[in-house]
């Protein structure tokens, strides 16, 4: 497939998915501060965000990457309009219509179904776009993130041993995919 822009705002059931603003950067990184610990648990990337300056050049970085096509980062946003995480389709193989969704939420935002709304309107798009798979991989040591694709009828693939480093050890990883033809519109 070619390679198609994704819609900057996508509007859901009590949800909002949002391309990132460098207004943004401030809050992004005093909430990956305020929860660096349980974040670092299975997120490489926290222990390279030190200060507001690496939001903005990492929010700066996805807004290259949106133009290029190779990536699409949204802030969620509950019902309030309230920021509480980061949901965006990555390692994106047009030529295989398929891509990976990642994303991570702030611990007090856990367990009232948001992530799994923001998967849900995110896959929507990407599936109205003309894609065919969407992946999700996570730690096996990370329940509440593979309870996301189980609760959104993704499909249990199988678990990739010893396939990361996470803070100094190997971590399996388990994958899930939904096909087009599985998503229920």
């Amino acid at each position: 497939m070619e390679k198609i822009m994704f819609k900057e705002l996508l509007k859901g059931d009590h949800i909002s998915l949002k391309k990132h603003s460098l207004e943004l950067a401030q809050t992004m990184f005093e909430y990956v501060d305020q929860d660096r610990e349980r974040l670092r648990k299975f997120l490489p990337w926290v222990e390279f965000t030190k200060t507001v300056n690496d939001e903005v050049n990492y929010i700066q970085m996805t807004h290259d990457n949106w133009d290029e096509g190779k990536l699409f980062d949204y802030g969620i946003f509950n019902s309030e309009g309230v920021y509480v995480g980061n949901i965006g389709a990555h390692s994106i193989r047009w030529q295989d219509d398929a891509c990976e969704l990642g994303y991570w939420i702030l611990g007090k935002y856990e367990g009232l179904g948001l992530m799994s709304r923001a998967v849900e309107l995110l896959e929507s798009h990407i599936f109205s776009l003309g894609f065919n798979r969407i992946q999700i991989r996570c730690s096996d040591l990370n329940a509440r993130s593979a309870r996301v694709p189980e609760n959104t009828g993704y499909v249990y693939e199988g678990t990739a041993r010893q396939d990361a480093v996470e803070m100094g050890a190997y971590r399996n990883t388990k994958t899930f995919s939904k096909l087009r033809s599985e998503h229920i519109a």
